[in-house]
């Protein structure tokens, strides 16, 4: 695996096949379990949306899946419920359709070079979201809560054999969202640098 770099107006990394498909199954697995089950077999919006109003929206079972949807409030109950009744459905959508165009990034194939992972520089910021909720996901299933404990879990005596893979996973996605992000933050500090005119170069004055 190799960090993204800028090239041709995108975000280019390197990954070999099997790491390509290992986190696009894990993109895909998590897009799984933000699936609403429940959700009407409809192309109608508006009766999509008065299905969801409609019902009941409980907290998510799976722990994992409660990092992603979380509660609006930890002391309000009644004001929790209220957010998750008018906000889940859409928020599952959301994150889903990340987590899914994220899979097919990984798995296309453009250009020449076949090892690349072509980002567009329009798409970051929703491909690096959907990165963040996948280690959400894995962190979960790690116990993972705390800075040190996501340091720990590299230590490979004290991780459990059958757990190696998930840290594997949440290394790799971890270090390729950091390189992706500190490139998008740069773009970002270069486009708002601009620097005011020198009253002294005889421009307009306000």
């Amino acid at each position: 695996m190799k960090a993204f770099r800028r090239a041709r107006g995108a975000y280019v990394a390197r990954l070999t096949d099997d790491e390509r498909y290992v986190l696009a199954a894990a993109a895909s697995d998590v897009a799984s379990m933000l699936d609403d089950d429940e959700a009407p077999a409809t192309d109608d919006l508006l009766a999509g949306l008065a299905h969801d109003l409609a019902r009941p929206t409980p907290r998510p079972d799976d722990p994992a899946v409660r990092r992603l949807l979380p509660d609006a409030s930890r002391d309000d109950e009644e004001l929790a419920a209220e957010f998750r009744r008018l906000t889940q459905a859409d928020l599952r959508a959301s994150k889903s359709a990340g987590l899914r165009r994220l899979a097919a990034v990984l798995t296309d194939r453009p250009g020449k070079r076949p090892s690349e992972v072509v980002v567009d520089r329009s798409e970051a910021r929703a491909l690096a979201s959907a990165i963040t909720d996948i280690r959400l996901v894995i962190a979960e299933r790690l116990e993972i809560r705390t800075d040190e404990q996501a340091e720990a879990i590299y230590d490979v005596d004290a991780v459990p054999e059958g757990a190696r893979q998930l840290v594997a996973i949440y290394g790799a996605l971890s270090w390729m969202q950091e390189s992706l992000v500190t490139l998008m933050l740069d773009d970002a500090r270069a486009a708002s640098d601009v620097t005011p005119p020198d009253p002294s170069s005889g421009g307009p004055s306000r």
